[in-house]
């Protein structure tokens, strides 16, 4: 009972704001961690009690004008459907992994000039060394080849695709990666052999993040991996993981 009790506790503050002419949001993350379809056999069945809680809560500050209710969540298809029905959860937007765009204004946010580089590739600015670093991560990230491929996909309609490292790219990634190169850069500078980061480190990071996330395949249930993995469209009917040279 105690998340439905925090869960009236939240509106009723958001209600007592709104009607202060304080505009208020109230954000869900992991939405289908806690609201998932009634009577699924999924998880513990908790939502059959906390679902209508929530139902209640939404039908009760739709008619307030300062209070927008926003959920977050990346397996859209667990949550209850009358959660996402017009007049709740009115407008859905889709946000999609990152191009390769993307990636580099977000990889520009961890790797700025103050970080710690070794001097002996720093060229005429640090600006410009930051630009070669990323554009290079990038070139590793978005080569779509047989040193990229993460697994094979088979459709039930008999389709057959592959799925790349640029395929699984997303902000958590790029961020995984900057810290991975830091911290390679760190053992380096213990160890006496290094004086900051290098390209070689942000690279190899790339490759440690790549051969990690190999491991993840649910070659068992392919569905409910390519669910999680964000595959959409035809149904996944097999997931196979390529061989590769370090496994022979």
């Amino acid at each position: 009972g105690e998340t439905e009790r925090h869960i009236r506790a939240i509106f009723e503050r958001a209600r007592e704001k709104a009607t202060e002419g304080n505009p208020v949001i109230v954000f869900f993350d992991e939405m289908d961690s806690i609201f998932r379809t009634r009577g699924s056999g999924v998880s513990s069945d908790m939502e059959t009690t906390i679902v209508p809680q929530l139902l209640a809560e939404i039908d009760g500050v739709e008619d307030l004008r300062n209070v927008i209710v926003i959920g977050a969540s990346n397996r859209e298809d667990m949550i209850d459907p009358a959660i996402l029905r017009p007049g709740r959860l009115d407008l859905k937007i889709r946000i999609d992994r990152p191009d390769r765009d993307a990636a580099g204004d977000i990889l520009a946010k961890y790797i700025t000039p103050d970080l710690r580089f070794d001097p002996s590739e720093i060229g005429t600015t640090g600006q410009d060394h930051v630009r070669e670093i990323i554009s290079r991560i990038l070139d590793r990230l978005y080569t779509r080849d047989e040193s990229t491929t993460y697994v094979h996909l088979v459709y039930a309609s008999g389709r057959r695709a592959s799925l790349y490292l640029a395929d699984l790219t997303s902000g958590a990634m790029l961020r995984n990666i900057v810290d991975r190169a830091k911290k390679l850069a760190i053992k380096d500078i213990v160890h006496g052999s290094g004086q900051g980061l290098t390209t070689d480190d942000f690279l190899d990071a790339v490759d440690a993040e790549f051969a990690e996330n190999t491991d993840l395949p649910n070659t068992s249930n392919p569905q409910e991996w390519a669910r999680l993995s964000g595959v959409r469209g035809e149904r996944v009917v097999e997931v196979s993981v390529p061989r590769r040279e370090e496994d022979l």
